[in-house]
């Protein structure tokens, strides 16, 4: 050991590398519920369930759903969400119940993927690597396209891309900047410290950090554009006077204003 006092450093770094990875596999997870149910006719979470509450409203009808009598509505992507792949419960009182056998198996998926990606250390991730940094790219450009192709898609792009001045000295916005910063580009975690000693010594650092860095940053921008096309065209589709009206944060993002677009 060269510092045994930093020792501690490494193996925090180890625990928080694992937490972050045990949340990204769970939303793993429920997209592989999501890409397996999206093969049905029609889509599972357009319609709604008799066992679902009176005031549910299909998502594929919900073209004036932000305006008149529908506005207290919910779309049936969100109670397909809540009730059908995450079985939530009104409370905790009778326990937290037994893991549901579909999100097992979907959550068995990306662990699967990355025990295989990790099993030989780098000789086994080097190589996985050539894939999980163009196969992406391609699908997101894929998205980019349809996202344009969409109406309301540029409302959506706009609003993605315009500054909103008036929040610049909120501290909380400056919190969730730095946040996705330190996420996106795994700041601390050590993953990056680890993979960079199998450099050579006389490597250029300098040149690829910038290239980490200024990729990162597009990487993001893309993605938001493909987000926020979509967004921008389910605004329009069920007129919603105001685009923050259908934007939603965390997994609802993904798992209900997205599925609502389809």
């Amino acid at each position: 050991d060269a510092s045994p006092a930093m020792r501690g450093i490494g193996y925090g770094q180890t625990y928080s590398t694992f937490i972050v990875m045990t949340y990204y596999a769970s939303l793993m997870g429920v997209t592989m519920r999501y890409l397996v149910a999206s093969f049905g006719d029609p889509l599972p979470w357009s319609e709604c369930k008799d066992s679902w509450n009176a005031t549910c409203i299909d998502s594929r009808l919900a073209v004036n759903m932000v305006e008149g009598d529908n506005a207290t509505k919910v779309s049936s992507a969100e109670l397909y969400f809540v009730n059908d792949v995450l079985k939530e419960a009104d409370s905790i009182d009778d326990g937290i119940g037994s893991p549901d056998w579909r999100l097992v198996l979907c959550l068995l998926i990306p662990w699967t993927c990355i025990c295989l990606t990790l099993v030989k250390g780098i000789k086994s991730s080097g190589k996985v690597a050539y894939f999980l940094a163009i196969f992406p790219y391609v699908v997101m450009l894929v998205l980019l396209i349809r996202a344009c192709t969409l109406e309301g898609a540029g409302a959506g792009m706009l609003y993605f891309i315009k500054p909103q001045w008036d929040r610049i000295f909120e501290a909380k916005v400056w919190y969730a900047a730095v946040t996705q910063v330190f996420f996106s580009l795994t700041v601390c975690f050590g993953n990056v410290m680890m993979y960079s000693s199998y450099n050579r010594f006389t490597n250029n650092v300098n040149r690829d950090v910038t290239v980490v860095t200024i990729m990162d940053t597009l990487t993001s921008m893309l993605a938001g554009l493909i987000v926020f096309g979509v967004i921008g065209h389910l605004a329009h589709v069920t007129n919603a006077p105001d685009l923050s009206k259908v934007v939603r944060g965390g997994g609802g993002l993904a798992f209900i204003t997205y599925p609502d677009a389809i």
